[in-house]
C-alpha cells in the first residue's frame, strides 16, 4: 500500500515538472468591427502562435477580406489576402513558428481590408 501511495506521488510529481516549462502569452484588442486573441505558447524549446479573428460589426461578416497580423519585437508578419469565415465570422490559425519570442512587452497589431474599408486593431498583453 505504501509503495503505490509513493508511486503515485512519484508520478504526480513528475508530472508537475513537465508542465513547469510551460509558459502562454495571451494578447488581445478589439476595434469596431473585429475581435483578435492571439495566443503564443513557450515549451522552453520552441514558441508556436495561434490566434482567432472574430467579426464583430454590424450586418453579416465580409465574404472575404486581407489582413496583416504583424509583431514588432519577434519581427513577424502574417500575410493574408482572401481570407474568408469558415461559419459565423470567426477565423482561426494555429502552429505559426516564430525565430524570435514573443515576449511580455510585445506589441501586435491586426490590420484588416474588407469592402473598401480599413481598420487596425493593436493588442494588449491579458
Amino acid at each position: 500500500m505504501v509503495k503505490k501511495i509513493a508511486m503515485g506521488f512519484l508520478f504526480m510529481l513528475l508530472a508537475g515538472c513537465a508542465v513547469i516549462g510551460v509558459s502562454t502569452l495571451h494578447f488581445e484588442g478589439e476595434s469596431d468591427h473585429w475581435l483578435v486573441k492571439y495566443k503564443a505558447v513557450d515549451d522552453g524549446k520552441s514558441q508556436t502562435a495561434s490566434y482567432i479573428i472574430d467579426y464583430i460589426g454590424e450586418g453579416d461578416p465580409p465574404e472575404t477580406f486581407d489582413y496583416i497580423v504583424s509583431t514588432s519585437i519577434a519581427k513577424s508578419e502574417q500575410k493574408v489576402t482572401d481570407a474568408s469565415f469558415k461559419g459565423k465570422g470567426r477565423l482561426e490559425e494555429g502552429n505559426i513558428q516564430h525565430e524570435v519570442r514573443v515576449a511580455e512587452d510585445e506589441v501586435i497589431v491586426a490590420e484588416f481590408s474588407w469592402d473598401g474599408k480599413t481598420e487596425k486593431v493593436v493588442l494588449e498583453l491579458k
